[in-house]
C-alpha cells in the first residue's frame, strides 16, 4: 500500500469532551494525482456534513488536517489495528488553534454506519461559470475582506449582487447545518446572469479584523465597501448593484443601503422589523413552545433575559454589568430550581444559574444590535425592496413581514414587494415544522420557487 492508499479513504470517530459527552465526527480524504490530497469534515452529531478542510499534511506516519471554517485542527498518527495488524487506525486529537484538544481516534471504514446528509443543490466543479478569490478593504477600519466573486463567462456591464450574511462569525458561504446557502444561492444567481460577491465576515475565515467588536452598522459598512468593489470592476454594471441579505443579514442590508446610497435593490431574505432584543423573546417563545416547555418556563426564562441586558445596557463598562448581572442570577435561582428538571433542560437553564451561560448577549456589539431599531432604518430605504419569509419560520416569525412593508411605504418607498412563502422555514427551506432540528435533517438548501422568485424580482426591475 502506498503511502496516499494508506490515508485516501473514508475515517469516523467519536470525540469525547467528558465521560458523558461525546460527538461523532468523521473524514473523508481523497488522493489527487499531483501527490496531494483533498478532504470533507462531517461533524455527525450536529449534522453539519460537507466542511471543507483546508490542507491535509501526511508526513510519514503523521497527518494535520486544517478547517479554517472552524479555526480546528486535527493531528494524529496512523497505527496498525490490534485486529487485523493494518494501518486502519488514526489516534490523535482534534480543538481549536491554540486551545484545547480533545482526544480523537478514527477508524478506517468502507462506508460510513450513519447516514452522510446529501446536499443536491451544491454546485461541482468546473462550474459553468468564472469563479475567483478577491479581496476588498475597509477603508475606515483598514481592514481586508475576502471572499469569492463569481460571473458568466466573458460577461461585461452585467448586474451584480453583495450577499449579506446572518449572525455569528460566517464563513463566506454562510454553511448552516452543513448547508451551504450563500454557495447554492451564488450558483443559482451566477446561472442566471449575475456577478455575486459573497465574504467571510470580518473576524472569520480569511477576512481581517474583529468579529466579536463588530455592530450590525460596522457589518453594513463592509458590505458597502464591497458595493464599492464591484463598483470599481470594469465588468460590472455600476447601476445595477444590490445587497440580498439573510437572517440578520436582512438587517443589515437595509443599513448598508443608508451609508451607500448607490445601491439599486435589496432583496431582505427572513429579515426582522423589531429589535434584536425582541427578536431574541419571540424565538426562544417559539422555539421552548415547539419543544414542549411549560408556559411558567418559558416566561421564567423571558424575565431573565430582560434583566441581563437591562443591566448590560445600563452599566458603566463590562465589569460593573457582570457582578450585576452575577447578583440579579442569584434572585432568580429559586425560582429555576422550583422548575421541573425537564424543563430547564428544555429552555437550557442551569440550577444554579451561571454567567457563562449568558455569555452570547454580553459581547461588545451586542450594546448596539440588541436595542437598533430595523423599522426605523427601513424608512430610510428608498431603492427597491423584496422583502420575504417562510410561514414556518420560528426564528424570525412571519409577523415581521407585513411591519417591513409598512415602515417602507411609510418612509415614501414606492416600489415594495413582500411574499408569504408557505411551508417555508428561516432557511427557506420546504419543510414539515420549521424547526431547528429539521434543518441539517432536509437535503434541500434553498427551496427553488424562492430563489427564481429572487432573479425574476431582479430582471424585472431592469425592464
Amino acid at each position: 500500500m502506498t503511502a496516499q492508499e494508506q490515508y485516501a479513504g473514508k475515517w469516523y470517530g467519536d470525540l469525547v469532551i467528558n465521560p458523558t459527552f461525546k460527538l461523532t465526527m468523521a473524514f473523508e480524504i481523497s488522493a489527487m494525482s499531483n501527490g496531494e490530497y483533498e478532504a470533507v469534515f462531517h461533524s455527525v452529531t450536529q449534522k453539519s456534513f460537507n466542511i471543507v478542510v483546508n490542507t491535509v499534511t501526511a508526513k510519514g506516519d503523521s497527518l494535520l488536517m486544517d478547517i479554517q471554517m472552524l479555526a480546528s485542527l486535527f493531528r494524529g498518527q496512523i497505527i496498525a489495528d490490534s485486529v487485523s495488524g493494518e494501518k486502519t487506525i488514526l489516534k490523535g486529537t482534534f480543538g481549536s488553534k491554540g486551545g484545547r484538544a480533545f482526544p480523537l481516534y478514527l477508524k478506517k471504514c468502507e462506508e460510513f454506519p450513519f447516514d452522510i446528509a446529501r446536499r443536491p443543490q451544491e454546485p461541482k466543479k468546473p462550474y459553468p461559470y468564472h469563479s475567483e478569490d478577491v479581496s476588498f478593504t475597509n477603508a475606515s477600519k483598514n481592514i481586508v475582506l475576502r471572499g469569492t466573486l463569481t460571473k458568466p463567462f466573458n460577461s461585461k456591464n452585467v448586474p451584480a449582487v453583495v450577499l449579506i450574511s446572518g449572525s455569528g462569525a460566517s464563513d463566506r458561504n454562510q454553511t448552516i447545518f452543513g448547508h451551504k446557502v450563500f454557495l447554492v444561492l451564488a450558483d443559482y444567481l451566477t446561472r442566471n446572469g449575475f456577478a455575486v460577491l459573497r465574504y467571510d465576515d470580518r473576524g472569520a475565515g480569511q477576512s481581517e479584523g474583529s468579529f466579536r467588536d463588530a455592530t450590525i452598522r460596522d457589518h453594513a459598512e463592509d458590505a458597502s465597501f464591497a458595493l464599492d468593489y464591484l463598483k470599481s470592476r470594469a465588468d460590472i454594471d455600476s447601476r445595477r448593484i444590490g445587497f440580498i441579505g439573510h437572517s440578520l443579514g436582512g438587517e443589515i442590508a437595509p443599513v448598508a443601503a443608508t451609508i451607500n446610497k448607490s445601491n439599486a435593490f435589496v432583496v431582505l431574505m427572513a429579515g426582522s422589523a423589531i429589535s434584536l432584543r425582541e427578536v431574541i423573546f419571540k424565538q426562544c417563545d417559539a422555539v421552548y413552545t415547539s419543544l414542549g416547555a411549560s408556559r411558567e418556563g418559558i416566561g421564567l426564562n423571558r424575565e431573565i433575559l430582560e434583566s441581563t441586558m437591562e443591566i448590560f445596557r445600563n452599566s458603566a463598562n463590562d465589569s460593573i454589568a457582570k457582578e450585576d448581572i452575577k447578583r440579579s442570577l442569584l434572585a432568580f435561582n429559586g425560582r429555576v430550581a422550583a422548575l421541573d428538571q425537564s424543563d430547564r433542560e428544555k429552555i437550557g437553564l442551569s440550577s444554579p444559574l451561571k454567567l457563562s451561560d449568558f455569555s452570547s448577549l454580553l459581547m461588545p456589539f451586542m450594546r448596539y444590535d440588541l436595542f437598533h431599531n430595523p423599522s426605523e432604518t427601513l424608512k430610510e430605504v428608498k431603492c427597491p425592496v423584496f422583502a420575504l419569509i417562510g410561514d414556518k419560520d420560528i426564528q424570525v416569525l412571519p409577523e415581521n413581514l407585513p411591519l417591513i412593508e409598512q415602515a417602507l411605504i411609510s418612509g415614501g418607498n414606492k416600489n415594495v414587494t413582500t411574499k408569504l412563502y408557505k411551508n417555508r422555514n428561516h432557511l427557506l427551506q420546504n419543510c414539515i415544522t420549521g424547526e431547528v432540528e429539521e434543518y441539517g435533517d432536509i437535503e434541500e438548501t434553498i427551496s427553488e420557487e424562492v430563489v427564481n422568485d429572487i432573479i425574476a424580482w431582479i430582471k424585472k426591475l431592469a425592464q
